[in-house]
């Protein structure tokens, strides 16, 4: 089991001006600090200002902008996510940091490893990714988190979408299949707060040295059980999360809803849900991110559906009557809420 807070805690200095100079960051070497443009949130580095700090002794990122605080974990999926890179957690993310850091792992196998990244490429042309046998859940126990229960998915809806637990890792255990049901990815939702305070709630799962990743961006979850009732109504729900698939189940409406697994809508995701299920109307349902007296959320979502409205009639959820709460899903708060906010969505 990989330990995280040793990796960040012994990064090495030196090594992380390497990474930044690999991805062609400009930075000054303060001292005590680094300093460089906030690349995390701006794609064009020239255009940023230079408010983003890395302290040597905490070893975090602090963006005074936009993003905050970040580990080297999440400032590696902050500057793939704004570019547009598809990547791999394990060989893009983990690997990465780890040749920064003095922490070696014990659970790194670069060699088992590189026979599946290879397939990816080249990846805007494939397909199919690289699948995995179902018998390896097997190493995960059946049990229904309370914290998913409350959070309105079901046992129902866990069993169908064959989530399970890892009492080791305290994590939810989440299965991912492609539109044809091989499973092609596995990921854990962290119970531990450190764990989700400094690197996120979800991160790919390993079992016995290795790593059951994939790139999200190349799949949509929750398509291999809800295609069908996308085809039959012609509406398509795309959310940020899995487990707003998940709360769907318990909707008194037929599940059409996948997830994209992060904020952004790419192209391959978009080709794979027109082509299994060719959609009349395909409905934005991301999370809640608009400060007050700001439209950066709006036009964000605006232009996301005004790129790709040539797919289908593209929409989406917009909370004008301030029914959820900042970072909260449209489907957090149950059905009726969910029904409202759908009713008053913005097509364009």
């Amino acid at each position: 089991m990989i330990d995280y807070q040793a990796i960040v805690e012994e990064l090495d200095d030196t090594k992380v001006k390497q990474l930044l100079d690999s991805l062609n960051i400009p930075y000054e070497d303060r001292g005590s600090y680094i300093l460089m443009p906030t690349v995390c949130h701006n794609a064009d580095a020239d255009s940023a200002s230079w408010k983003l700090y890395y302290y040597k002794n905490s070893h975090i990122f602090q963006c005074y902008t936009e993003c905050g605080s970040q580990t080297i974990f999440t400032f590696l999926k902050n500057y793939y996510t704004i570019r547009d890179i598809v990547y791999d957690w394990y060989e893009d993310i983990l690997q990465v940091i780890l040749n920064c850091s003095n922490v070696q792992s014990r659970a790194s196998n670069p060699n088992q490893y590189k026979s599946i990244h290879d397939n990816y490429a080249p990846q805007k042309e494939r397909r199919q990714l690289p699948s995995f046998p179902e018998g390896v859940l097997d190493v995960f126990i059946k049990y229904y988190p309370v914290e998913w229960l409350n959070d309105g998915i079901s046992k129902a809806a866990m069993d169908k979408y064959n989530i399970r637990f890892s009492p080791t890792q305290n994590k939810i255990i989440i299965p991912h299949y492609d539109a044809a049901g091989r499973l092609v990815g596995i990921r854990g939702r962290a119970l531990n707060t450190w764990e989700i305070e400094n690197f996120g709630k979800y991160m790919p799962v390993q079992i016995e040295n290795k790593w059951y990743s994939h790139p999200l961006s190349l799949n949509l979850y929750g398509l291999n059980l809800n295609k069908e009732n996308i085809k039959r109504t012609g509406i398509a729900y795309l959310f940020e999360a899995e487990k707003s698939v998940l709360q769907f189940e318990s909707f008194d409406m037929l599940n059409c809803a996948v997830a994209v697994c992060g904020s952004k809508l790419n192209k391959y995701a978009l080709d794979i849900l027109v082509r299994e299920c060719h959609p009349r109307e395909i409905v934005i349902c991301f999370d809640q991110e608009e400060e007050p007296k700001s439209s950066n959320y709006f036009n964000k979502l605006y232009a996301i559906c005004q790129k790709y409205s040539a797919y289908a009639s593209f929409s989406f959820i917009y909370d004008k009557q301030h029914l959820l709460n900042l970072k909260d899903s449209p489907s957090d708060h149950g059905e009726q809420i969910f029904k409202r906010l759908l009713e008053t969505r913005v097509r364009v």
